[in-house]
């Protein structure tokens, strides 16, 4: 573990948090969009790959159908490798979905455990979100950074 990402719609993040995760765009959207160390933007509707880091795919958002032409608009964006942020349930799908291409994988756990095996499939697992605001406490949700590159390139020092 090298560390944790918060995410938190009302913006409810510990004092000292060195990685946090904002919304782009969609109901929760934080305006404006600061790019600097420390935070990582997260897609909701699809259409930003050129300015979040992270596609949300779930219910509501983002879907698996969305995750082929997402990563590839991100990489032609010059943004390099995105990142797709999905529950267990929906990893298989996302990672068929994906194919090929290079991307970063950040699992919903939501139970407090972040002891994941992935399914054998590309996708680099940066982190696992294992703590729901109902265990940390705030109004926002942990989640365990889990690759050290990932990390040393968001996360503020």
């Amino acid at each position: 573990m090298y560390g944790l990402q918060w995410d938190s719609a009302p913006g409810d993040f510990p004092d000292r948090a060195r990685l946090k995760a904002l919304y782009v765009n969609g109901a929760f959207a934080t305006h404006p969009a600061r790019y600097r160390r420390g935070l990582v933007w997260i897609d909701v509707t699809g259409a930003a790959p050129g300015g979040a880091f992270w596609l949300d795919v779930e219910r509501g958002d983002a879907t698996v159908d969305h995750v082929p032409g997402w990563l590839d608009a991100r990489e032609r964006s010059g943004g390099g490798a995105g990142g797709i942020y999905c529950d267990r349930s929906n990893l298989p799908a996302v990672q068929q979905a994906a194919g090929d291409r290079p991307y970063w994988l950040w699992i919903a756990t939501l139970d407090g455990t972040d002891d994941l095996a992935l399914p054998a499939g590309p996708g680099r697992l940066a982190a696992i979100q294992a703590f729901p605001a109902s265990m940390t406490g705030l109004d926002a949700d942990a989640s365990v950074v889990v690759d050290r590159d990932y990390w040393l390139a968001h996360a503020l020092p």
